[in-house]
């Protein structure tokens, strides 16, 4: 028999109500630095905008005042944020460590965001996709460091030290790069490498860009130009140096609703409270195990019927 389970007649309907979260753009007139306007949205409305998708550049295009100018956005590249390929700890110099050769690291071009030590025992970034050869460390080896001078791209040379040994050497103090440096005769990889453009200023992950052309290439020599601005004109990002000041575009996050229509068929009567409690309670245990956990149920009024609202899980 199957007359109370979980199921609506085709005149009735149970929505799914899932919230999400849509960005509403603010643009400021007010010129500041990168910080600064963070500081201002972060205070103001939300925080500097983000921007996912495609659809949501097209909707911050509509908001941009005036053409020809900048405006920043919260898209920033953490140049000193270096981590190691073994183990999970970000890299942080101190006491003069590590032995950057002079004016390094640079991140030229703005795209340099993987180590290499040279035979004097200095570092210095390079393009990732270079080919140099590596070395690798090898818990399980006496020596403990591998050579290995087979020339390959960053990526390559970390999957090769991780199927082959343990992983691209780590570094961490000077008595240690004592003993690597006189190994070699030229630049090697080691494990140290960034992120670069990983993250907006809300601590979202970057999952859309929309560069202009060339960019981004941190033209200033003086300085990293590490923060992100969108211009006016075109809707087209550019790398800028953070302490210039521009006008800016702050988000604010507010909710949005999207329904799931579900359709069944019953021989059960859909005017008794209890079915309709039952029905709600089981959907609700269902989606919850489906990992939809951000929701409410309601039955609506549809084809004359009345049904009793009820809500199982607020947003």
């Amino acid at each position: 028999m199957k007359k109370t389970f979980l199921l609506v007649i085709a005149f009735s309907g149970v929505y799914v109500l899932s919230t999400n979260l849509f960005q509403e753009y603010h643009y400021v007139n007010s010129p500041k630095t990168w910080v600064e306007a963070q500081q201002y949205c972060r205070e103001v409305y939300g925080d500097l905008a983000t921007i996912d998708s495609p659809e949501e550049n097209d909707r911050l295009f509509l908001a941009l005042s005036g053409p020809g100018k900048f405006a920043w956005i919260g898209l920033y590249d953490n140049t000193t944020g270096w981590k190691w390929t073994m183990g999970e700890d970000d890299f942080a110099s101190k006491n003069g460590f590590p032995p950057w050769e002079n004016n390094q690291p640079d991140n030229k071009d703005g795209n340099q965001s993987c180590i290499v030590i040279n035979h004097k025992g200095g570092w210095r970034d390079e393009i990732c996709n270079t080919e140099r050869p590596f070395i690798c460390f090898d818990e399980q080896d006496a020596s403990k460091y591998i050579v290995v001078q087979t020339f390959m791209f960053w990526d390559d040379a970390k999957n090769y030290c991780r199927s082959k040994h343990t992983d691209l050497v780590r570094v961490w103090s000077m008595t240690e790069n004592e003993k690597i440096h006189p190994l070699i005769e030229r630049n090697y990889w080691i494990g140290l490498y960034r992120d670069l453009w990983a993250n907006w200023s809300d601590s979202s992950p970057v999952t859309f860009k929309n560069w202009g052309l060339g960019q981004p290439d941190n033209s200033d020599n003086t300085s990293m130009t590490s923060c992100a601005a969108v211009e006016t004109a075109t809707g087209k990002w550019w790398d800028v140096d953070c302490s210039e000041k521009h006008e800016f575009i702050c988000q604010t996050l507010i909710p949005s609703k999207k329904r799931l229509k579900l359709r069944f068929q019953s021989e059960a009567d859909l005017t008794d409270p209890h079915i309709q409690q039952q029905i709600l309670e089981q959907l609700h245990t269902k989606l919850d195990t489906g990992g939809l956990t951000d929701f409410k149920l309601r039955w609506i009024e549809k084809d004359g019927q009345n049904f009793q609202k009820k809500t199982l899980k607020n947003t």
